[in-house]
């Protein structure tokens, strides 16, 4: 990659300098890289390692302690559980010895046993009523009476009193008889020297560590022994380390915002903290030095491996530039090559785009020849439905016209029956005119028969009777005429409307006639015409069936065409 970047700019000796130079340069970083993903997990371990370190200062010095307080504990037992000074108290106790001379005769045992140990300065027996009875050494302060607790079977060293400044573990050792009851109490103050010397030996803390212990003193805490600058002023984390060696808890401290990491224990069987503090950087400083020493044994084999593989690489560069150059000049004469390719692929993509441009028109040309061949065919059967239709048509036209031409023959007969029907009623009314007439005569002349009846007396009453029947006669012809007349005026009526009917029948069935010969003219006419449409319909859709299997083979010749081309 580098050497197609910079070829066109740089010689083959630069770009060897160049090559050789970032070959270095990678070969450092990623040996840097390697390195710290190297050292920080070891310098991590061993960080903690120190800190074990330190937790195992505070744990060895809490042994020591612990051994101490054991051996002064046992000191007290063994002083507590002589066989003559424990007679000695049992007989004073009883009554059977004076004081004065139960303190002669224990005095030398109790000076014996001062004598044979340096750390104890004082011993001092109690009675069973728990009152200091003799002390050897020195003189035991009034306030220590009231921190022993004379409840408890066990040796007690858990106080500190100061004598004169001077710092003193309180040691209590129950006495009992065979019996196992009390019978009375030793009180030893040991001093702490040795143990204020143990305080103060700083091996293994440098020239920053701490080593505290301390007491709670009702809801005070109590340093034992100063500080290495001579104060007891203790910092707010060693303060917080030793109040939680104190509660039994153990454990490291690394505040935040301090310098200083601090261990904490508590002491068995004792009420006692103890707390060792020293700082990071000189805790660390060995492993710092380690470390700086491994970074620079890393750094100088980086160094040499650069400089080797310089050496190595520098005739892999010269070859691999005169191959690059080989091929560059390979894939200049390569790409010459793919470019008159990618013309000649352009080209026949471009004929290709053509010939499928050329095929979805002669498609869409075969879809419309094909729809112009259904719409003839739909056009053709539409233009045979019509010409039937005509034709069926013509015909009920035809039908229609015979029936109307009979129609006028009977309208005709009807109208002429009708006139003979008129001419008919007006004789018959003529005639029943002439009856009327007779009636009227015939009425007058019963009248006047009557009359001569009536004048004839009894010889005229039968000719009354015949007058009368011939007057009542006279009557129903008279009626029997006006009922003709009514008749007659009734028929001349409807045959007047039957007349007038026929008229206009007559006018309109002959002008239905003309109207069905004017009808039957034009659909010959369109007749004609419909058999001129279906002839050209089927000639069209002869022709654009003949132009759409012509454009079907033009299709497929160019499909084989594209196809042909599109495999070579």
């Amino acid at each position: 990659m580098l050497s197609f970047a910079f070829s066109g700019h740089l010689t083959t000796k630069q770009l060897q300098r160049v090559l050789l130079l970032y070959s270095s340069l990678g070969i450092l970083t990623i040996s840097a890289l390697v390195a710290l993903a190297s050292i920080l997990p070891l310098a991590q371990r061993l960080r903690q390692a120190e800190e074990q370190n330190l937790i195992f200062a505070v744990e060895t010095r809490k042994l020591v302690v612990e051994e101490y307080l054991t051996k002064a504990q046992d000191v007290a037992g063994q002083i507590a559980s002589r066989t003559r000074a424990r007679e000695l108290l049992n007989d004073f106790n009883q009554g059977e010895l004076e004081l004065g001379e139960f303190v002669q005769l224990i005095q030398g045992i109790l000076n014996d046993a001062l004598q044979q140990s340096d750390d104890i300065a004082s011993i001092t027996r109690l009675d069973r009523t728990h009152q200091p009875r003799i002390t050897v050494g020195l003189a035991l302060p009034a306030s220590v009476l009231a921190l022993i607790d004379t409840r408890t079977s066990s040796v007690q060293s858990q106080h500190i009193v100061e004598v004169g400044d001077i710092p003193y573990l309180v040691v209590s050792a129950p006495i009992v008889n065979p019996q196992q009851q009390r019978i009375g109490t030793d009180i030893l103050l040991y001093r702490l020297d040795r143990l204020e010397n143990l305080s103060a030996d700083y091996t293994g803390l440098g020239n920053t560590g701490e080593m505290v212990l301390g007491v709670m003193r009702g809801n005070t805490l109590n340093v034992l022994f100063p500080l290495r600058d001579g104060t007891r002023t203790l910092s707010p984390a060693l303060e917080e380390g030793l109040s939680q060696g104190m509660e039994g808890n153990r454990g490291l401290i690394r505040p935040r915002r301090n310098t200083h990491l601090i261990a904490f224990s508590p002491l068995e069987n004792s009420p006692w903290g103890i707390a060792v503090q020293m700082e990071r950087r000189e805790l660390y400083q060995p492993l710092n030095r380690q470390l700086g020493r491994i970074g620079v044994i890393i750094v100088g084999l980086t160094g040499v491996g650069a400089v080797g593989v310089v050496f190595l690489l520098r005739p892999l560069t010269r070859q691999t530039i005169v191959q690059n150059e080989t091929l560059e000049q390979q894939m200049a004469n390569q790409k010459a090559l793919l470019s008159v390719k990618e013309k000649a692929l352009i080209q026949e993509q471009e004929k290709n785009q053509l010939i499928q441009g050329v095929l979805r028109q002669m498609d869409e040309l075969k879809e419309s020849a094909q729809q112009v061949t259904d719409f003839s065919r739909h056009a053709l059967g539409i233009a045979q439905g019509a010409l039937g239709a005509i034709q069926e048509g013509l015909a009920a036209i035809g039908g229609t016209q015979g029936e109307m031409e009979a129609l006028q023959v009977t309208v005709n007969a009807i109208a002429q029956q009708t006139s003979i029907l008129d001419n008919n009623s007006q004789q018959i009314a003529i005639v029943a005119e002439l009856v009327n007439e007779l009636a009227l005569q015939t009425n007058i002349l019963a009248l006047n028969a009557s009359i001569e009846a009536v004048r004839a007396g009894k010889y005229g009453a039968g000719f009354a009777v015949i007058a009368q029947e011939i007057r009542k006669l006279a009557d129903r012809s008279r009626q029997s005429v006006e009922r003709i007349n009514l008749q007659l005026s009734e028929i001349q009526t409807c045959s007047g409307l039957i007349l007038k009917t026929t008229g206009q029948g007559n006018q309109q069935v002959i002008t239905s006639t003309e109207q069905t010969k004017i009808t039957r003219e034009v659909l010959n006419h369109i007749q004609h015409s419909i058999r001129e449409v279906n002839q050209r319909s089927q000639q069209i859709s002869d022709s654009t069936q003949v132009q759409a299997q012509t454009i079907q083979a033009v299709v497929e010749t160019m499909k084989n065409l594209h196809e042909n081309s599109a495999g070579v």
